[in-house]
């Protein structure tokens, strides 16, 4: 018995490989599996890329899910401030000497060198209110291209901040920077103090802003960002000339040196 159902088995499969034999000697058949193969793959491609293709609204329009790029953002410009720290109590004793302002703004605008002997002011001296000493802070960030002490100045800071632009801190008691230091705005440059050259200003600094070696009026210029101050400048054109204050407390101006007028009290005023 189980001898007869194994050669009706073997008859079977023999029966069965025959058939497949013949179907595979048949030429449309081999082309035809190759077909169905690649339509296989070709429909798994077209899965795959509309799965990730972005998402059509119902207007036609596509909407991209995928998420962007960020962006960094960019850094506001600064604004020219007050070479002191946010909650000083200060004011400003001496403003910059303008030619267009009053006979009695003038001469308040005057520094004086010596006993009769005075100078126009380039820049304004601030104070604190109750006399003490206090940070003198960068006005703008820039790098420090001098610090240094000077026997009629006291400490003497500059900062360049590109475009011409340069700060000077003059009056200073001590300085916490160096020649070389990147320095940002309101970062601590040194101690307001006193010099032989404003001394009747008592403990104070001294600040001038320049462009292109020019001394412009720093306070017209407080809360402006850097283009609108370079722009206004280039445009207006200061009509004065800095007179550069050098080591030896001398003043030189670029047009006469050494040329000099007397005020109302028959005191020299040094241009």
């Amino acid at each position: 018995m189980i001898a007869e159902v194994i050669r009706m088995r073997e008859e079977q499969n023999k029966k069965t490989s025959q058939k497949v034999i013949k179907m595979l000697r048949k030429r449309w058949v081999v082309p035809a599996i190759y077909l169905v193969s690649a339509a296989v793959i070709l429909t798994g491609a077209l899965w795959y890329q509309y799965s990730n293709a972005p998402t059509p609204t119902k207007t036609g329009t596509t909407v991209d899910t995928r998420e962007p790029e960020a962006i960094p953002a960019s850094q506001p410009e600064e604004k020219l401030t007050y070479p002191v720290s946010k909650d000083a109590t200060v004011q400003v004793k001496s403003h910059y000497y303008d030619d267009s302002a009053s006979k009695d703004e003038q001469q308040a605008s005057l520094i004086q060198m010596d006993n009769n002997t005075f100078t126009i002011n380039t820049g304004m001296d601030l104070v604190d209110k109750s006399g003490k000493e206090f940070d003198v802070t960068a006005a703008l960030s820039g790098t420090v291209t001098k610090a240094q002490k000077d026997a009629e100045l006291g400490y003497v800071v500059v900062v360049e901040s590109g475009n011409g632009l340069v700060s000077y801190y003059q009056s200073l008691k001590s300085v916490s920077v160096e020649p070389g230091t990147k320095v940002s705005q309101g970062q601590v440059l040194g101690t307001a103090g006193t010099a032989l050259i404003g001394k009747e200003n008592g403990i104070h600094v001294h600040y001038e802003l320049r462009k292109d070696g020019v001394a412009i009026n720093p306070e017209k210029y407080q809360g402006q960002d850097v283009s609108s101050i370079i722009s206004s400048v280039n445009t207006k054109s200061e009509t004065k000339e800095s007179n550069t204050m050098n080591t030896s407390g001398n003043v030189s101006d670029d047009n006469e040196e050494g040329s000099s007028n007397t005020d109302s009290d028959g005191n020299k005023i040094q241009q």
